[in-house]
């Protein structure tokens, strides 16, 4: 049951309840959407994934990933190039897609 970039497998309750250790497993790999009557419920996955989400969260994903803030005064060219590059295209914002 492979995932698009944006997109975890969904799973029906009652599949899920047939073969929890199956689903277990892959929620280990990648998080998993849990549906009843086609709407979205509940999502299983990792732990360190979800802890990963809190940190984020908490707005300490910069601690958490040791990135290093930088005051923009300090930004050479290049990094402001790199910045520039890396922001999603209008189309992609558009679609709620932002390729790599």
């Amino acid at each position: 049951m492979p995932a698009t970039a944006n997109e975890h497998p969904r799973v029906p309750l009652t599949r899920f309840h047939n073969n929890t250790g199956e689903f277990l497993d892959l929620a280990t790999k990648q998080p998993v959407v849990l549906t009843s009557h086609g709407r979205e419920r509940h999502v299983i996955a990792d732990s360190e994934y979800f802890r990963h989400l809190e940190q984020a969260a908490r707005g300490t994903i910069a601690d958490h990933m040791n990135i290093e803030a930088v005051a923009s005064s300090d930004m050479t060219e290049a990094d402001r190039q790199a910045f520039a590059n890396a922001r999603p295209s209008d189309s992609e914002l558009a679609n709620d897609r932002w390729e790599d």
